[in-house]
């Protein structure tokens, strides 16, 4: 998984997420932000909890565009062949979570 930052502030944050296939992100959340995502190659699979084991999935295709609301939990998911690239933009503060990114995560492999 990469993200490229494109801005950063209190106020919203914007970039790309690449997920390589056969790849998923935790299950999170943005408790101060509402997440705005459009699928620009490849597909993603989104699972929306409602609460801690109900979930709903949404699978974006390119051109797709998917709101998520503040504080509601989430997973990124790429059950493809092909990368995911997804644009995404945080209206708040997500700071925070970059910080944590930027601190905990480190890069393993570019392969």
């Amino acid at each position: 998984m990469r993200f490229y930052f494109a801005h950063s502030s209190k106020e919203f944050t914007a970039g790309v997420m690449v997920i390589k296939p056969n790849c998923e992100l935790p299950k999170h959340n943005r408790p101060f932000a509402e997440e705005n995502l459009e699928q620009i190659s490849g597909e993603c699979v989104m699972k929306l909890f409602s609460d801690e084991n109900n979930f709903t999935e949404h699978i974006l295709k390119n051109g797709d565009f998917l709101k998520i609301p503040k504080g509601q939990y989430h997973i990124h998911a790429n059950r493809g062949d092909a990368e995911s690239i997804t644009i995404f933009k945080a209206d708040g503060d997500i700071t925070a979570v970059i910080d944590i990114i930027r601190k905990e995560y480190k890069l393993i492999s570019d392969s």
